[in-house]
């Protein structure tokens, strides 16, 4: 029998509220469908999808987005996302990998991927309520901007509210001028940058402000702009922060996917009564996926903890005894053999650090995703999944909703994969609940965090003369811890 798999959103109880994962997986395709709704409101191009711009000016968002999170000490719960940054993020965590290398490169270091979980209930709570939008998380944007050169000067929302609604106005000019505001707001903006010695985040070198359509250059490749920070990103192995994919080709074939991938489940889930009903059962399914990755597993006494092979890097001896127990080749790339299994994966993953902790105990190393390139590629992976399947559990692997099925000609699956070497910056308590987690950065605070049962970290607010509020001394936006989300 397998295990049932739970998640979280809220990080800072000891107990943390537990949601099982079929349940989040409804909630996941329920908040899909606004994004859907929201695609052909931003500024879209000559081929009817994002324009160029648009999609460079949110991924800017999405980074900024990131440090006010780590600048104010909250988690998403206390401060939703925008709706256009809450896009690109989904797009970023189906890597937990990348994810997780983007914020230890970038020097997000006090807080963890427990406190990066994607608020699914509370995205949906401001959507269905009307609210649309957080008051807290906007005051405390606006608290942000008014920090002259240490703030990225830009809106909280591009859409004050839903941009497909009608909205009454009490004159027809007003309503005009907003129609036409909805789909182009943020197309002139300017992209101003931190200066460097400001907080050690990673800046470009020489012009600290950009016209949109210059740094759209820049992200597209088709301008060369180094970071402050360049020459030390090669000696340390680090990635600029500010490209958080290579280029912004690259996240509009994650989000063109993603758009297929969204499309596929919201039919599925429409056109059969059980698909829901049904998640539950495929979590085993689920399951058994990932385990065709497996790493060979080692004798373990019956004390042993996740968190300790989640330190440790595995070799393989490929003549020795761990290689002959091994059911498959070690990085071999799988799909989700069907839609089902792959709307638990794709949900999981928005919970990057409960999907850290049990690849590990079910796989004994980190299954991450690739990007596949085409159609071709995720069919010819399948075949080798199907086969693997039947080779390791002696059955024929759950057809209905395969990416060949009858009416799933949009839905291309990415890989599963397990990245080379060892996925983790630092050790996994300080991965998944950062090396001074103070919420809100409280001054005066000291006290503990658990980062999963059993395993604490202790924190420390700092405090007295020009106490900066905690957060590893990094100073920060916050310091008394005040209010959560709404």
């Amino acid at each position: 029998m397998t295990t049932p798999v739970h998640v979280f959103e809220d990080p800072w109880p000891e107990d943390k509220a537990q949601i099982p994962l079929e349940t989040a997986a409804a909630k996941h395709l329920e908040l899909v469908e606004v994004f859907l709704k929201l695609l052909p409101h931003f500024r879209q191009d000559d081929e009817g999808r994002i324009h160029e711009e648009a999609l460079t000016f949110s991924e800017w968002r999405y980074i900024n987005y990131m440090r006010y999170l780590y600048l104010f000490g909250e988690s998403a719960v206390d401060l939703p996302p925008p709706w256009d940054v809450a896009i690109v993020w989904y797009c970023h965590l189906l890597s937990p990998f990348h994810f997780h290398r983007h914020l230890w490169d970038s020097n997000h270091r006090s807080y963890g991927l427990n406190h990066r979980h994607f608020p699914l209930t509370h995205l949906l709570h401001l959507y269905k309520s009307g609210k649309w939008s957080s008051s807290t998380a906007e005051r405390k944007w606006k608290l942000w901007n008014k920090q002259r050169g240490d703030s990225p000067q830009l809106p909280y929302q591009l859409w004050k509210s839903p941009p497909w609604e009608t909205k009454r106005k009490s004159s027809i000019l007003s309503a005009l001028k907003s129609s036409g505001k909805s789909t182009r707001e943020g197309t002139e903006q300017t992209i101003t940058m931190y200066k460097p010695v400001n907080r050690g985040w990673c800046s470009t070198s020489g012009k600290l402000d950009w016209e949109l359509s210059q740094w759209t250059d820049v992200r597209a490749g088709r301008r060369q702009q180094y970071c402050y920070y360049n020459c030390e990103h090669p000696k340390s192995g680090t990635r600029c922060e500010l490209k958080p994919w290579d280029t912004i080709h690259d996240l509009r074939d994650v989000l063109d996917r993603q758009v297929g991938f969204w499309k596929a489940a919201i039919r599925a889930r429409d056109a059969q009564p059980t698909f829901l009903v049904n998640l539950g059962v495929a979590v085993e399914n689920y399951e058994r996926f990932i385990r065709l990755l497996e790493r060979p597993r080692r004798k373990a006494s019956a004390t042993a903890r996740a968190g300790i092979e989640m330190d440790k890097l595995y070799y393989i001896n490929p003549g020795g005894a761990q290689a002959s127990t091994t059911s498959s080749p070690m990085n071999r790339d799988c799909v989700p053999p069907n839609l089902s299994i792959d709307v638990l994966w794709h949900t999981h993953r928005l919970f990057p650090a409960n999907y850290w902790v049990w690849s590990f105990t079910v796989a004994g190393r980190l299954i991450d995703y690739e990007h596949s390139s085409s159609a071709a590629v995720s069919k010819r992976l399948l075949m080798q999944t199907r086969m693997e399947w039947k080779r390791k559990y002696g059955e024929n692997y759950p057809i209905e909703g395969a990416m060949d099925d009858l009416g799933m000609e949009e839905y291309v699956p990415d890989a599963a994969a397990a990245p080379p070497g060892h996925p983790a910056r630092s050790r996994a308590m300080y991965v998944l609940g950062g090396k001074n987690p103070v919420k809100g950065r409280k001054r005066y605070y000291k006290g503990r965090y658990q980062v999963w049962d059993g395993v604490f970290i202790l924190v420390d607010g700092g405090g007295g003369a020009g106490g900066d509020g905690g957060g590893g001394g990094d100073g920060g936006c916050g310091g008394d811890g005040g209010g959560g989300g709404e």
